[in-house]
């Protein structure tokens, strides 16, 4: 297995893996749209899990300058199992750490990806505690949508 940018030939694959593991979600809640992975390949902190040619995880993530510092804030993490995990965030820790980014972010559920759980513990990336706050605005929040926002 190894880790590499996202390539455009991946859009689909990516698609239907973020769909297989997160089955159901509303329409918002999906971050794979051809668009957003153009974005995400040029960021210099997205990547792939691949094993010959297939798609095992893929982490998004993108640098957010604050003025001062920046922080890797992870979108959307994805993966077939615990390793492929430790390996995407193993990846992204290394980029933000070679961009002098010195902060790593990614808002997770606890115990709804048990696997993820381990691998961040193992990453050494601490549950903070805090909620998250959102209010969706335009069309969207006008139908009563709260979701999709860093989900």
């Amino acid at each position: 297995m190894h880790f590499r940018f996202l390539e455009e030939p991946d859009f689909a694959e990516l698609q239907a893996l973020e769909r297989r593991i997160f089955p159901g979600r509303p329409e918002a809640f999906y971050r794979t749209a051809p668009a957003a992975l153009r974005y995400y390949a040029r960021s210099g902190h997205s990547f792939a899990a691949v094993d010959g040619e297939r798609l095992l995880g893929f982490v998004l993530a993108q640098a957010v300058w604050q003025g001062d510092r920046a922080t890797v804030l992870v979108t959307r993490i994805a993966a077939e199992s615990a390793e492929v995990y430790a390996g995407l965030l193993r990846a992204l820790i290394k980029s933000a750490y070679d961009a002098n980014a010195y902060e790593v972010a990614l808002l997770a559920e606890p115990g709804d990806r048990p696997e993820l759980d381990r691998a961040l513990a193992d990453a050494q990336l601490a549950d903070s505690g805090r909620r998250l706050h959102t209010r969706v605005l335009g069309g969207r929040g006008a139908r009563g949508e709260t979701g999709g926002v860093l989900e």
